[in-house]
């Protein structure tokens, strides 16, 4: 967290940093994607339960599966920045920063769902140079207070039992629809969100 990485000015920045949304609803987060196999699945699940999301994409991806955004965005869920490359920006310098960042955003700014205002640096790891940028053009970085591992090798049951036992109100979840452990993350989802619903929650998108 900010604080673990620059004590002395967390105070300066933490209004830019935030892990938790309204307590109205939980707020599942999917990052890495878009993805040609796994995003469009996951797409159908949201829309079969009814459930909005966010995807924090990266401009590469983008720049390949355009049409997979607009599908995204028509069914009116946020899109976010999750940079260009997904390099780690932690000890990058200004010029790297605002290249990941400015590139991501020229792909995804005509996309009528795109907030501009949100972005999640790769790994969720950032550095100062970022959080200066951060600042300058009144961003906020978006990080999370559930992370159920699926990046790790984990069953789906499993990664159902991690958030079901431990998500409240306002959770910003950490889940990806890229990669190979991706798989596993949308055969968990129908669970999660019946879940999800069962605790009298609903699946919303951050704006």
């Amino acid at each position: 967290m900010i604080t673990d990485i620059f004590p002395r000015n967390a105070s300066r920045f933490s209004k830019y940093v935030i892990s938790h949304g309204d307590p109205d609803g939980v707020y599942l987060t999917f990052d890495d994607g878009p993805d040609p196999e796994y995003t469009p699945r996951l797409l159908d699940i949201l829309d079969q339960y009814d459930c909005k999301a966010t995807f924090f994409v990266t401009g590469m991806q983008a720049e390949k599966h355009k049409e997979i955004l607009r599908r995204i965005s028509k069914a009116r869920h946020t899109i976010c920045n999750h940079f260009y490359s997904h390099r780690s920006l932690w000890f990058a310098n200004r010029i790297t920063v605002v290249s990941e960042f400015f590139q991501a955003m020229a792909v995804l700014y005509d996309f009528k769902t795109f907030n501009a205002y949100l972005i999640r640096p790769p790994f969720g790891k950032f550095g100062l140079q970022l959080l200066k940028i951060v600042q300058e053009l009144d961003l906020k970085i978006v990080l999370w207070s559930l992370s159920p591992g699926d990046y790790k090798p984990v069953e789906p049951s499993q990664l159902v039992k991690r958030i079901v036992n431990r998500v409240k109100p306002g959770d910003i979840v950490l889940l990806h629809d890229k990669g190979n452990y991706a798989k596993r993350t949308i055969e968990a989802m129908p669970d999660i969100l019946e879940s999800i619903k069962d605790k009298g929650l609903i699946a919303k998108s951050l704006q």
